[in-house]
């Protein structure tokens, strides 16, 4: 039922914590309630019992891939020393060609056009129709891959960059040729656990500009020695050619995909994907995505009817325009603290709140150093996930292919 009743019975409580126990889904559900009820005061943290079948935003906070019978007393006390941490939220609204606003959604996780929403559209649809087939985690993702296994022979999405187009921050962003779907990060976890940025490549510049800065310079020199009477006289387009210039500055600035993956920047991590084949290499380790740029504000134009899907809710969207900006207000979430007892990032976080309670500072003021200090955690958080990641999928590369490489670097 509609949880806003209990929510509204505890949120008045200066120190509830929220246990969420189900699935990425489920967690969206009580954030968009929460964010419905218009609360004055900071929302409750969430903690997730990671119940469902990804779990990506129980994985980057610490949580686990999955309830494995543990004593609930010890969840709640790791919840009890568990520190805030921030999550962006973000907007998609969906415009007709007049420009009228059809439809709005929000998400947490991330954005698919493409390969990846048709793959999670048939495991949707199969799973309506057919829900006795779905009765543990272990069989959900086996019907998965079944899904995926069949777009895969009829590869639906080939020639995606013919039916959409995507802007990022104003730029029109040229995508790889071979390239069967887009998927926008706000975690870097995704399809249960696969880190699409940190372990992706950039892929080839496709350049759009049909002038180089030598052929640039040559045709000014050129036009400036010409003769007045010339007929190559005037050939040289000064503001083309700057807006031209421009429009390259701004796209490598975009793409240079040289920032680290966070959940509470205020970017987005936009990755390529080949196929589904592709997809199934990169989940065990055998290949990357490939880095397409990082941005704050997206536009997608869609061409044709496409699948499209937030969070693991895929449908098919027929030509409009996408837009996808981040909400105002970020999720408090709560990370499990790495050593028992909840360590020195708990213990900041209990000394802002009590700084406000007693006045000290303001919430303006605590707002502003949670955010900091959340940021600056997450930062050292993800240097060890990385590394983590980086063994675990060199160990699983050398497991497959029975090589004694050295370790790569990323």
């Amino acid at each position: 039922g509609d949880p806003t009743t209990v929510l509204q019975s505890f949120v008045a409580l200066s120190r509830v914590r929220i246990l969420i126990c189900g699935g990425d889904g489920t967690v969206s559900w009580i954030i968009s309630t929460l964010e419905k009820m218009n609360l004055e005061r900071r929302w409750p943290p969430i903690a997730i019992l990671p119940l469902g079948t990804g779990n990506d935003l129980a994985r980057i906070h610490g949580w686990g891939a999955g309830y494995n019978n543990e004593s609930i007393l010890m969840i709640l006390e790791q919840i009890t020393e568990a520190y805030v941490s921030l999550l962006d939220r973000w907007e998609l609204t969906i415009e007709n060609k007049k420009g009228k606003v059809k439809d709005t959604k929000s998400f947490m996780n991330y954005l698919g056009v493409g390969v990846d929403a048709q793959t999670a559209l048939g495991f949707h649809t199969l799973r309506e129709n057919r829900p006795q087939l779905f009765f543990s985690r272990a069989v959900n993702k086996a019907w998965y891959v079944v899904s995926g296994a069949e777009d895969a022979i009829k590869a639906s999405c080939a020639g995606l960059p013919e039916d959409i187009t995507l802007i990022a921050d104003g730029v029109e962003i040229p995508l790889p040729r071979d390239s069967q779907g887009i998927i926008l990060l706000n975690i870097d976890s995704y399809a249960g656990g696969v880190p699409l940025w940190s372990h992706g490549e950039r892929a080839r510049r496709i350049r759009g500009r049909r002038h180089s800065e030598g052929e640039i310079l040559e045709r000014r020199r050129t036009s400036y020695n010409d003769d007045e009477d010339s007929d190559n006289a005037g050939d040289f387009n000064t503001e083309e050619f700057a807006r031209e210039l421009d429009y390259e500055e701004k796209l490598a600035k975009v793409t240079a995909c040289d920032s680290p993956s966070s959940c509470q920047d205020g970017m987005l991590d936009v990755v390529s994907i080949k196929s589904v084949f592709h997809m199934g290499q990169i989940k065990v380790g055998l290949s990357r995505a490939q880095l397409i740029c990082q941005c704050s504000e997206v536009t997608i134009k869609l061409k044709k009817k496409v699948p499209v899907q937030i969070d693991g809710e895929p449908w098919k969207q027929s030509s409009c325009t996408v837009r996808v900006r981040r909400k105002k207000d970020p999720a408090l979430m709560l990370h499990r603290a790495a050593a028992e007892g909840g360590g020195v990032e708990t213990e900041m976080a209990r000394l802002l709140d009590w700084a406000e309670d007693r006045q000290i500072i303001d919430k303006n003021v605590h707002a502003t150093l949670m955010r900091e200090f959340s940021r600056r955690i997450e930062s050292k958080t993800r240097q060890k996930r990385v590394s983590s990641n980086d063994n675990l999928f060199f160990s699983m590369k050398r497991a497959i292919g029975g090589g004694t490489s050295a370790s790569p670097s990323y």
